[in-house]
């Protein structure tokens, strides 16, 4: 698009091996049996086995990126990140950004245990309709301390599996069974708490402020402070000059006191206190004001982020370009007249950004408005390789970037809600809402004035304002069909924005940084059963029957769902739908019950049942719901009142095949958890699917008859005279003794009945 600017030829990006980086807390399953990743060498891994809670010390498997990769293609292996850190996955919140990593397993499980003392401290004292509201005196923290402090210890038991240390040894005093707070500590850490803005960082340990760090005499301290001044002047001394001038002060104060009270300060002392002075103080005065200006003032060059994937940011953009909502092939067939009847739109782009390399790690195209439903699909994408759909839309270069970012950052809007959150947080995905400020997220912002670019290029380019539009029919010059639209956009970000040099980067391309930074190591990427489970549709407190579980008239049942239903009784349990195959659905094992269950192992979580007979293979959600008539009708309703009910998303403008939209992982539904709610609520669905097959007779029966009766129910009673048909199976019935009828009496002896 740019002449002057000489891109990478396309044909060259091709993808390779994907390097790994797993963390000291990850756990490795390879054919059942657990690893942990003891450290890498260049591109291989030293694991060490794991045998319950045992770890092979003296036994190491190496195992190379290239072996990973095929082990997790043939789906021999399970990464579980931050498996043998209980604490890091509990400390994770919603709007905390603390990085807490860097802390050891113990030092982990003490911030919970602060954090979990404060929170329930401070849930008490703001409820307003509790028996008592504690205040922050010590009289009130002893109290909650005394009726909190076994629930703690058995929170911390079911959380962890073992108890606190027990308390220190105190002369005179009975030694705590284990470490709960006293009630100056108690205060003290909702102090700490508050003070950090209920921030898990207010808990870190400070191990560095240990010590007197007030060692030097007041004196002298009083002379380095007015002496180190000296240094921000326009003279510009040197730091020899300041320790030459500070112990010349020092003598004149010595040459009045004895011997014994002289006053001394070393030059590393002196040196310590010049390096804490204000750079821009000392650059100012030293050089100038307007020096000191040009070399602070920011130049929005944001945050440092040095990993691949440490980062992305994610927001949604509407297109300044009118699409034709038709496929390509038809559009070409149709006659003027025709073309002008055809909706145009304005479609939503949602995007997702990787920080480091600036590559566009998650992509979602929608005709609709932005929502839940085209956000945690673009999310997704980020976890799944998109090579193949860049084949598709006739891209040159791989698009092979993905994997399970460390932190996403996006607004706050309803786009971003609580469905969002949720299925980050199941795929254990950090998510921080910066200020509502657009250059707190200025990676994707700059990404989306490429793609305004972009649309200058085609007819039915929108404007910014009626002036700047004047007469220009946008809507009705449109060119593009979605499809052709959608492959453009791809095409456009694999082919020429990660092959043209980025300024951001110093004149490097977004895929030869992603190529640089993946020799590092690239976090885990989900397998295909936690990406099912942490974006699909979760259905709260559904039965289990002898039939098992049902949704939408399909039942779902196995043999270790019967055995959690014997567990379980009348108790209800979570379900979760994977909308593109309704072919199985996971069912979430309540916590009392993980481990109980014969041949499901007790870190798994979900059952994976199938549909009976195979009832929903295949099917998807929007496709089996816009079937049924009541629903249609409902839509229909809803739309007249001017409430819009999304279902299907309409992928089959996108003019793609089939099993590339499947493997792309592109949804074929915009239906979010609060519009299954509605459907659900308001639709009776009836029927439920037998556990068996349904056998069919072979033959036609003869003659225009119903058939012939096979059984009669033992409690009607035959009318005198009437012979009972012969059972087909057994001929000569009659010459057999009859069994007895349940319908009559019944009696302990041999006789008949009276």
């Amino acid at each position: 698009m740019e002449g002057s600017v000489k891109l990478m030829n396309p044909a060259l990006a091709k993808s390779h091996e994907r390097c790994h980086l797993f963390g000291r807390h990850d756990r490795l399953v390879i054919d059942g049996q657990s690893f942990r990743v003891e450290r890498k060498v260049k591109d291989s891994h030293v694991l060490q086995p794991v045998t319950g809670d045992l770890i092979a010390e003296d036994f190491f498997v190496v195992k190379t990126d290239k072996e990973i990769n095929g082990l997790i293609r043939s789906k021999r292996m399970r990464i579980d990140e931050g498996y043998y850190s209980k604490a890091l996955g509990i400390l994770r919140a919603r709007f905390d950004d603390s990085d807490l990593t860097d802390l050891s397993e113990e030092d982990l499980r003490t911030v919970a245990w602060k954090k979990e003392w404060c929170v329930r401290f401070l849930d008490a004292a703001a409820n307003a309709e509790g028996r008592w509201r504690p205040r922050r005196t010590l009289d009130d923290c002893a109290r909650f301390i005394e009726e909190n402090a076994d629930r703690m210890d058995r929170w911390y038991l079911d959380t962890f599996g073992e108890r606190r240390r027990p308390g220190r040894r105190l002369p005179g005093e009975v030694r705590k069974a284990f470490d709960y707070p006293s009630s100056p500590a108690l205060k003290k850490w909702l102090a700490k708490f508050i003070a950090g803005h209920c921030r898990m960082d207010s808990f870190r340990p400070r191990y560095s402020n240990c010590g007197n760090r007030n060692q030097l005499d007041q004196r002298a301290a009083a002379v380095i402070a007015v002496e180190v001044q000296k240094f921000a002047s326009i003279l510009k001394p040197k730091m020899t000059d300041i320790c030459e001038n500070v112990e010349l002060a020092l003598d004149e104060i010595n040459k009045r006191l004895p011997q014994h009270q002289h006053v001394y300060a070393s030059d590393n002392a002196v040196r310590r206190r010049i390096h804490a002075l204000d750079p821009f103080m000392v650059d100012a005065g030293r050089e100038d004001s307007d020096y000191a200006l040009r070399k602070y003032t920011p130049v929005g060059k944001g945050l440092s982020i040095t990993a691949a994937l440490g980062r992305v940011e994610m927001d949604d953009w509407e297109v300044d370009l009118h699409t034709l909502i038709e496929r390509s092939a038809i559009w070409k067939a149709l006659t003027p007249e025709q073309r002008k009847l055809v909706p145009r739109v304005r479609m939503a782009f949602t995007a997702g950004i990787c920080c480091a390399s600036r590559a566009i790690v998650g992509f979602n195209l929608s005709i609709n408005s932005p929502s839940t439903a085209t956000t945690k699909p673009a999310l997704r994408s980020v976890m799944v390789d998109k090579t193949e759909l860049a084949a598709a839309a006739g891209a040159q270069a791989s698009w092979h970037m993905h994997g399970r970012p460390t932190y996403v950052a996006t607004d706050g809007g309803p786009a971003y809600g609580r469905e969002f959150d949720d299925a980050a947080m199941r795929a254990n995905i950090s998510r921080v809402i910066p200020e509502q400020d657009p250059r707190m997220r200025g990676t994707v912002e700059a990404f989306f004035r490429y793609m305004k670019r972009l649309c200058r290029y085609f007819a039915g380019r929108a404007f910014a304002n009626v002036v700047e539009r004047g007469d220009y029919q946008a809507e009705q010059l449109a060119a593009l069909t979605v499809g052709e639209f959608y492959k453009t956009v791809i095409v456009f970000i694999v082919d020429y924005y990660h092959l043209r040099p980025h300024r951001g980067l110093e004149g490097r391309t977004p895929y030869g940084k992603w190529m640089e930074l993946e020799k590092a190591g690239l976090p885990p990427a989900p397998s295909e059963q936690q990406l099912a489970v942490a974006f699909g549709l979760r259905r709260k407190d559904r039965s289990i029957s002898k039939h098992g579980v049902e949704f939408l008239g399909i039942s779902y049942n196995s043999l270790e769902l019967a055995r959690l239903f014997a567990l379980l009784g009348q108790k209800k349990v979570d379900v979760i739908i994977e909308p593109e195959d309704l072919g199985g659905v996971f069912v979430r094992i309540p916590k009392q019950f993980r481990g109980r269950i014969k041949g499901v192992p007790e870190d798994q979580h979900f059952l994976t049942v199938p549909s009976v007979d195979g009832t929903g293979k295949g099917k998807t959600l929007a496709e089996t719901l816009l079937a049924k008539q009541a629903v249609r009708e409902f839509v229909k309703a809803e739309q007249a009142a001017g409430r819009t009910i999304r279902i299907d998303a309409h992928r089959h403008f996108l003019d793609l095949a089939e099993n590339v939209r499947k493997r792309a992982a592109i949804a074929t539904h915009e239906i979010t958890e609060k519009t299954l709610d509605l459907i659900e609520a308001r639709i009776a669905f009836s029927g439920r699917a037998g556990l068996g097959s349904v056998e069919h007779a072979a033959e036609e029966p003869e003659g225009d008859g119903l058939g012939t009766v096979i059984a009669i129910s033992t409690r009607r009673r035959v009318d005198t005279g009437q012979k009972p048909l012969p059972s087909p199976e057994s001929p000569h019935e009659e010459s057999s003794p009859k069994p007895k009828p349940f319908g009559g009496s019944m009696n302990l002896y041999d006789g008949d009945d009276e």
